[in-house]
């Protein structure tokens, strides 16, 4: 112990003597250690912990796999026989999304929520921090309505009071009875909500109706003992059992059952490990740097290790006293790297993209910390070892020799191959950049089917009381909408309920009218939307054929539909779909539409799918002819804007003011913010692997420029004498980036090849560019040999300055 501490004193002394060897390394140690700890940080958020539950592992998601989704939304009376008749799970729970106006303040407030079962926070394993969880006698319909709140909510609309529990909330106007308020830190899924409410309290009808969907989804504990695939086993038999029962709403209705870790992660997996790998590559190019000063330095210290062996040090001891100096120097490193670490998780987590799930569970840990003592001491061993190997073993009779050059030109080899390893890496990360900005420039030229320009979106939510008859809701928003339009620099004005690049679960069962009719389960889908008239001339989609709809297309006019033309084309062949009739069932009966236009394509899903990820056809259906039981008093507005439209928000608040009746506007944003919301994955992997290719390629420039200035401070004498000879500068100059561009070919060669390789792996990334695209190969070698020539140009300057006298004079 004595021995390693003296060696440690040793080589902070002899780090001190050589200050800019040590700033250099260090601030180049810092930063190649400092970005790796701060994406470790982020990996470790989102893909290492354990999720924050109890026994997380034995948390699974169950889907129905209908109508070609696999991970399809749940039938209520199908969770209710799932949970009766399992064996495999302890506990099940159904929740959904949903939101609630918060009236009986100043100004009403949309309130993010969930409809829950009575027992979700049991399958979790989390108990409320105050009150008590929801009973299962309050989980029924006709049950005094009661509900848990946020944290936040606690404090934002009640100051943290402990007597909120003798206290209600008016949700929807109706008063709910507070029972308890949730941890600060529930989240579920990544998305933290206001308020959860009993399921089955709500009495909403389409709990009742298995052929129904309604977005419920479902979360299950397992039994002790009880493996993944048992439960699959388990459920598949179930949901076979159901087929037989019910065959007009479940025949060919299976369950996917996956862990609750895989649905919340799975997406980003591929994402991060991305991530990881380009911010290794950015410190192996820093090790090599920095093992390139080692050598540099060896060769300076050459005497001093042939007199050390002189003395009696054996090799090892060599080695060890050089590896201890080299590892002191990364722990130096890697400390000033964790002022790095904090400030890139702080900046990645301002970059992170809404989809990435465990955000909230990103940061600087104990695992950070650890992560980064052991990058650095390997690190330190990983540049060390070479140059530690080459000091240790000198010519002892040569190197004790006054001018004695033994070894210089195996420490230039090495050197040499240190720089043609940064290149190539370089070229791999440069590449993968390369393809990642084509991509996304593709990405942002695809047209999503409207025009996203000055749009505006906004959600209104009314209250259920005021207008709980449809006739008063149409009034409202065909009221809204004309007062919408009439402000000035408002192009249109429309209402919708559901957005074109939003996914979305309104999918319709629909059957051509004049054909067979499909058994229940052969049923196809598509895409629906429920509009208003003026909704073509807002989000500007094209007429193919025919009209869209009129003010004159009521509820006592015929049933019309336009249909898009992927609809047309698949189920019309040869035909011309106008004047033809579809069918779209309903609990009651099914309504016939007439076909009266065809539209353009929007795109649902997201921008880089040919169709819909699911529904590959739409069709719009009229708001003003959609049967009383379906009209819901809420919607979502598009207007279309002369000017930005995130100034038109406050204009449209008094609009909704001005109406009355509780009204609520929620998440407001652009068309161009949700289109950068699909995205933003894209963009944060883009921008990072961009800055870590800079920096790679900075790395690289400076090792060319160290390699080629060593080489021509070894060759002083054999440029002097070239020069006394009649070398010409011009002959010098060529030589000397000869050598530069030497080692940069061989690079760009191996990294051409590895690139080829090592970017099939980012194929999931690329949209309209393959990823050998051999104009971005080009193109990166071109730039890396453009920067090899100028970083071997200055010392090139100086080589051609060298005066013969002066340098034989040296020697």
């Amino acid at each position: 112990m004595e021995a390693l501490i003296q060696e440690i004193r040793h080589g902070l002394r002899s780090l001190l003597r050589n200050p800019s060897f040590s700033i250099i390394a260090v601030l180049a140690l810092a930063l190649g250690i400092g970005v790796n700890s701060s994406i470790f940080s982020v990996v470790n958020g989102v893909l290492l912990k354990p999720l924050s539950y109890r026994n997380p592992d034995q948390l699974v998601r169950i889907w129905e796999k209908w109508g070609g989704f696999d991970n399809g939304s749940i039938s209520y009376p199908n969770f209710k026989d799932w949970r009766q008749r399992n064996q495999s799970f302890e506990k099940m729970a159904a929740y959904r999304w949903t939101g609630f106006n918060l009236t009986g303040g100043d100004r009403p407030e949309r309130l993010s929520g969930r409809q829950v079962s009575s027992e979700l926070l049991e399958v979790l394993g989390v108990a409320p921090a105050f009150g008590r969880n929801f009973r299962p006698d309050e989980d029924r319909e006709g049950a005094n309505p009661v509900a848990m709140i946020s944290d936040s909510l606690w404090h934002r609309r009640f100051g943290g009071d402990p007597s909120v529990l003798e206290q209600s909330l008016i949700l929807n106007d109706q008063p709910y009875q507070i029972v308890g308020v949730l941890p600060a830190d529930f989240n579920y899924l990544d998305r933290a909500p206001d308020v959860l409410v009993p399921i089955e309290a709500t009495k909403e009808r389409s709990l009742k109706e298995r052929a129904w969907h309604p977005g419920t989804q479902v979360v299950a504990r397992l039994k002790t003992g009880v493996t993944l695939e048992q439960a699959r086993a388990d459920m598949t038999s179930i949901a076979g059992a159901l087929g037989e029962e019910f065959p007009t709403t479940n025949k060919e209705h299976w369950v996917t059952v996956g862990s609750l870790y895989d649905a919340m992660v799975g997406d980003v997996r591929k994402l991060l490990l991305l991530l990881i790998a380009a911010v290794a590559f950015v410190l192996l190019i820093a090790c090599a740097n920095v093992a390139n000063l080692m050598l540099a330095r060896a060769s300076a210290r050459q005497k001093e290790m042939a007199i050390r062996s002189a003395l009696g040090a054996s090799r090892l001891r060599i080695i060890r006293s050089l590896l201890v100096e080299s590892v002191t120097l990364a722990l130096i490193g890697g400390a000033l790297g964790l002022v790095v670490t904090y400030w890139g998780t702080e900046l990645a987590l301002k970059a992170l993209p809404d989809a990435l799930p465990r955000v909230n569970e990103i940061k600087v840990d104990a695992n950070v910390l650890l992560f980064t003592a052991v990058a650095s001491i390997i690190t330190g061993i990983v540049f060390g070892l070479a140059p530690a190997l080459q000091a240790s073993n000198p010519n002892l009779n040569e190197t004790l020799k006054e001018g004695g050059r033994s070894g210089s030109s195996g420490r230039q080899g090495l050197r040499s191959t240190l720089v043609v390893a940064e290149i190539a890496i370089s070229l791999v990360l440069l590449v993968g950049s390369g393809l990642l900005i084509r991509s996304f420039i593709a990405l942002n030229r695809v047209n999503p089917g409207f025009d996203d320009r000055n749009l505006l979106t906004f959600d209104v939510s009314l209250s259920s009381k005021e207008f709980a008859e449809a006739a008063k809701v149409r009034r409202f928003f065909k009221q809204l909408l004309e007062r919408i339009e009439a402000r000035p620099g408002v192009q249109a004005a429309a209402m919708t309920d559901l957005l074109p690049l939003n996914g979305g679960d309104n999918e319709n069962w629909f059957y051509i009218t004049n054909r067979p009719k499909p058994s229940p389960s052969e049923l196809p889908l598509a895409m629906s939307y429920i509009t208003s008239p003026g909704y073509l001339n807002a989000m500007k989609i094209p007429l193919v054929q025919g009209r869209f709809f009129e003010e004159s297309d009521t509820l006592t006019s015929v049933p019309v539909m336009v249909i898009d033309e992927h609809m047309a084309a698949q189920y019309f062949p040869g035909e011309n779909p106008l004047g033809q009739h579809i069918s779209v069932p309903t609990p009651e009966k099914a309504i016939d539409f007439q076909v009266i236009g065809i539209v353009g394509h929007v795109k649902q899903e997201n921008l880089d799918t040919t169709e819909g990820a699911f529904i590959g056809v739409q069709m719009y259906i009229s708001f003003q002819q959609v049967p009383d039981e379906f009209i819901f008093p809420s919607s979502t507005i598009v207007v279309r804007t002369n000017a930005n439209p995130s100034s038109y928000v406050g204009p449209m608040r008094d609009d909704l003011a001005s109406i009355g009746g509780n009204a609520t506007l929620s998440d407001a944003k652009t068309m161009e913010q949700h289109k950068g919301n699909l995205i933003a994955d894209r963009r944060f992997t883009l921008i990072l692997v961009g800055v870590f290719a800079a920096l790679a390629l900075v790395l690289a420039s400076i090792g060319i420029y160290g390699v080629i200035s060593y080489s021509v401070e070894q060759r002083t004498r054999e440029i002097g004498i070239r020069t006394a000879l009649g070398a010409s500068p011009r002959h010098v100059l060529g030589m000397v980036v000869g050598g530069g561009a030497k080692l940069a070919i061989i690079g760009i060669a191996i990294g051409t090849v590895g690139g080829l390789v090592l970017t099939q792996l980012i194929r999931a990334f690329l949209y309209s560019v393959s990823p050998s695209d051999p104009l971005t190969f080009t193109g990166i070698a071109l730039v890396l040999a453009a920067v090899a020539i100028i970083a071997s140009y200055v010392p090139a300057r100086r080589a051609m300055k060298v005066d013969p006298n002066t340098a034989l004079r040296c020697e």
